[in-house]
């Protein structure tokens, strides 16, 4: 009978540690970044929004601490803005950083 060959690699962990997220959110914290969640085309949520430069129903552009984010679609709506965070729902074509 032949003995069982076992091998234990330390990549599969290594992989895994990219997809700790709770890292990437301190970090992010810690250099004053925004954090971006986008659910398909349909809702961003930004936390580390300062504010709202320009709204309209097809346009949004957010203040953030270092530039801007502008959304460009169709039938926004500003369903949500608690202290830095924003959540937008509406029809998304476009999303771009200016700094």
């Amino acid at each position: 009978m032949s003995k069982k060959f076992k091998f234990k690699s330390e990549k599969p962990k290594e992989k895994w540690r990219i997809f700790n997220c709770s890292d990437i959110e301190s970090e992010a914290r810690r250099i004053n970044a925004p954090h971006i969640e986008l659910f398909g085309n349909r809702e961003i949520t930004v936390e580390g929004c300062i504010g709202v430069f320009e709204y309209s129903d097809t346009y949004l552009k957010l203040k953030l601490p270092k530039g801007a984010l502008i959304i460009c679609g169709t039938n926004f709506d500003i369903s949500a803005f608690e202290g830095t965070t924003i959540t937008v729902k509406g029809k998304m074509s476009s999303i771009e950083f200016c700094i």
